[in-house]
């Protein structure tokens, strides 16, 4: 049997160990196997450590094994394989666990087969989502580089004479850069735009783009948790559940993954959020 494989990301503080115990000690009541994914400091090492230097990375602190996979953003795919290699050489069909920042090349590293992004409550809504005139900024950026494709698949721009032809603007150079060359951007209609913006690409684009970079794989997780058990409730908690439920009702239809947004403090027994996200978890790994 393979690996079964669970990706646990998001920022720091948010409690992405306390979640993978969560897993480990009620969820799946046996042991894990434990990659940790720090980028190189030195830009260049990619290796897989063992946990405290123990042979193997048999770990004594609960886990199975525990590994440390220090990597370089272009060699992610090859280093994190090699890591789940390691953990196969000591459980054929052991169950493993990647923990991460948000860093995306890692989410696109391998592909998992399941995803939970924890976060802390934000201090402010503006660290999770784009301002609206930076949401429209964006949007036209990204527009300016799907075009082609949009065009390909939906047929929603006309790309014929792209070169110095109608519809194509010339940006002036930047001469402070070294390579001075010229910059051609598609130019847009507002109703190309609002055809764009009706197609599955665009409302998917669209729906994406609100958020900050950082916050980027909530919409490819299989659970959201806001953890408040460090840092608390804060004001913004309410508005930030709100937005992203809304969201996340606008781009997934898999009924595997609907109700997949859970907030609270997970460590306290006595709220009802812990329970819900356990049955909702043993639901996700079919047991």
């Amino acid at each position: 049997m393979p690996l079964e494989t669970l990706f646990i990301s998001g920022p720091a503080g948010g409690g992405k160990t306390t979640v993978a115990r969560l897993i480990s000690e009620q969820v799946l009541k046996r042991q894990i196997h434990c990659l940790r994914m720090q980028v190189a400091a030195d830009e260049h090492s990619n290796t897989v450590i063992p946990a405290d230097g123990k042979a193997e990375g048999r770990a004594d602190n609960g886990w199975a094994s525990m590994h440390t996979i220090h990597y370089t953003p272009d060699r992610v795919f090859e280093i994190l394989p090699d890591g789940l290699r390691t953990v196969r050489r000591i459980e054929r069909s052991g169950f493993t666990l990647v923990e991460a920042d948000t860093d995306p090349a890692l989410r696109h590293a391998y592909p998992y087969d399941y995803r939970i992004f924890v976060m802390p409550p934000p201090a402010d809504i503006n660290t999770v989502w784009r301002t609206p005139d930076d949401a429209t900024a964006m949007l036209r950026t990204v527009m300016q580089d799907t075009a082609s494709f949009a065009s390909e698949i939906f047929g929603l721009f006309d790309m014929a004479g792209l070169d110095d032809g109608v519809g194509v603007h010339h940006q002036q150079p930047d001469y402070t850069c070294r390579r001075v060359e010229l910059v051609e951007r598609l130019d847009i209609s507002e109703s190309q735009i609002k055809q764009f913006l009706n197609s599955p690409i665009g409302a998917e684009i669209t729906t994406r783009i609100q958020l900050q970079p950082d916050y980027h794989a909530v919409v490819e997780s299989d659970v959201v948790i806001i953890n408040t058990g460090r840092q608390g409730e804060n004001e913004t908690l309410k508005e930030c559940v709100r937005r992203l439920e809304k969201l996340l009702a606008r781009i997934r239809h898999d009924a595997r993954r609907h109700s997949l947004l859970y907030w609270g403090n997970i460590t306290n027994t006595k709220e009802a959020t812990q329970a819900k996200l356990i049955k909702r978890l043993k639901k996700l790994f079919a047991l």
